[in-house]
């Protein structure tokens, strides 16, 4: 079974050792705020599925959720976007797909080397894209204990579909 605290615990590494050098270089003036801790974070991740918020160069806050994940040894062909992030009788909870509100979803793959592969995807476009398609993409079941559930959407269908704005690699020297 996956520890959501080990996982979680290594997305933030990810995130604090890639993106945030990533995001001072590319937000306007650097400008950005890691929604990770504090009542009002809560809420934003909760309610809108937003972990970031970066400055663009218009003055906007532009909301992102980041999707960091690790699949070692296997070739990624596919996201997973998830439905329902508990399924546990009782317990049941909507996932990221069904309430999120955010700008971008950045979704970062981890390579063989350790670096990350991003895609960042237009949020409201891929969601109405998504959920219009949803019945046609294979569903998953996480081993995790909220047993989450979700479907597999394969990388090429997002790039057809021009849904992907930017891609490229993320190292820890940039």
């Amino acid at each position: 079974m996956n520890s959501f605290v080990t996982d979680d615990k290594w997305q933030k590494q990810m995130r604090d050792e890639y993106l945030v050098p990533w995001y001072k270089k590319h937000a306007t003036d650097g400008r950005f705020v890691l929604l990770d801790k504090g009542r009002f974070s809560e809420t934003v991740q909760r309610r809108l599925a937003a972990d970031t918020i970066v400055q663009s160069e218009d003055g906007n806050a532009v909301a992102i959720e980041e999707k960091i994940v690790r699949w070692k040894g296997r070739t990624y062909t596919a996201i997973c976007a998830e439905t329902n992030s508990c399924t546990l009788p009782g317990l049941e909870s909507p996932g990221w797909t069904q309430y999120g509100q955010f700008d971008y979803l950045m979704y970062c793959l981890q390579t063989e080397p350790g670096d990350l592969y991003a895609m960042i995807i237009r949020g409201p476009e891929f969601l109405a894209w998504f959920n219009q398609r949803v019945e046609s993409f294979p569903v998953f079941q996480m081993s995790t204990q909220n047993k989450t559930t979700g479907r597999l959407v394969p990388i090429d269908q997002l790039s057809e579909s021009k849904l992907i704005t930017w891609r490229g690699l993320i190292t820890k020297s940039q």
